[in-house]
């Protein structure tokens, strides 16, 4: 089986590419004599650990064995080609091998191999209850296969960011520059998108009472102004639920993403307070000096 040396300098992971990435992790602690195993060694451990659960969790793929991590648990780990961080439950030891499965959910790409834990410090304070240890790890017997699937999905993921943080900046420039010509603008296309569904969402309601007259004069053969009250309450009946169904959606849209945007926040406010803690007196002079510095020119030269 083809490996990857963890002190090749392509595969050093101090200038290896690594990305920020969703994944399902799953791990297990192994003794060092198992990392000889050969692919077919390596899934013996994983049958030998399927087949010791019980009968109601066989299934035709041997299951992972049973870590801290759980099922389904989906975490923000970083990743490269020669290895990978991500924070855990349990307090891992520098030297511990692991065996490891990684889903990334945004490719739905598996890879099994076997890491070594470089280092296992305490994650950031303001998440501890929930992810108190931040593990790194670097990828030992990774088969060339596996190093081949992680380098081209971490060129895409880059190749997604740039175009994505070209896309931000690009607009944010713009923003600053021309902010009474980008607000007008925003606005202006926000009016068209909405006067266009307003239109589409008006030929259709015609459409529909224009053919629910008819279908409703042939099936029960009645006089007009018997149609005509039948297709207002029939249509009346059928605008409402479609109403509550729309309104239904649009809550759950917006009870899940206001969810996830208080996660993201506070998250990102726990991170931003971690990393000004961080720093030494000076360097928050320096920050809070170049920040106003900036802000202050903008607001007398920029506008």
């Amino acid at each position: 089986m083809s490996t990857i040396n963890g002190n090749d300098n392509k595969s050093n992971r101090r200038v290896a590419l690594r990305v920020y990435e969703q994944a399902n992790l799953f791990y297990q602690k192994i003794a060092l004599s198992q990392l000889n195993e050969t692919q077919p060694g390596f899934d013996n451990i994983l049958n030998g650990f399927a087949q010791s659960q019980t009968s109601s969790h066989t299934n035709d793929e041997p299951s992972f064995p049973y870590s801290q991590s759980q099922e389904n648990d989906t975490l923000n780990v970083n990743i490269s080609a020669s290895g990978i961080a991500f924070t855990c439950q349990e307090e891992l030891k520098t030297g511990d091998y692991l065996m490891l499965r990684i889903l990334l959910l945004s490719s739905m790409t598996t890879v099994m191999t076997y890491c070594k834990v470089v280092y296992c410090k305490p994650s950031n304070p303001y998440e501890s209850n929930r992810y108190p240890y931040s593990i790194g790890a670097q990828f030992v017997n990774l088969t060339a296969k596996d190093s081949e699937l992680l380098s081209q999905h971490i060129g895409k993921i880059k190749k997604q960011q740039l175009i994505a943080n070209g896309s931000i900046i690009a607009f944010s420039m713009a923003l600053i520059t021309l902010p009474d010509q980008a607000l007008a603008l925003l606005i202006e296309v926000g009016h068209n998108v909405l006067e266009f569904f307003w239109h589409i969402l008006n030929i259709a309601i015609e459409f529909f009472e224009m053919n629910i007259d008819h279908v409703i004069e042939h099936l029960f053969h009645t006089s007009t102004h018997e149609t005509q009250v039948i297709a207002f309450y029939v249509s009346f009946a059928i605008e409402l639920i479609v109403v509550l169904f729309l309104v239904r959606i649009a809550l759950n849209t917006f009870v899940r993403l206001s969810t996830h945007q208080l996660l993201y926040w506070s998250r990102k406010k726990s991170s931003c307070l971690y990393y000004w803690g961080q720093q030494s007196l000076l360097d928050k002079i320096k920050i809070v000096g170049i920040g106003s510095t900036a802000i202050v020119g903008y607001l007398f030269f920029g506008i």
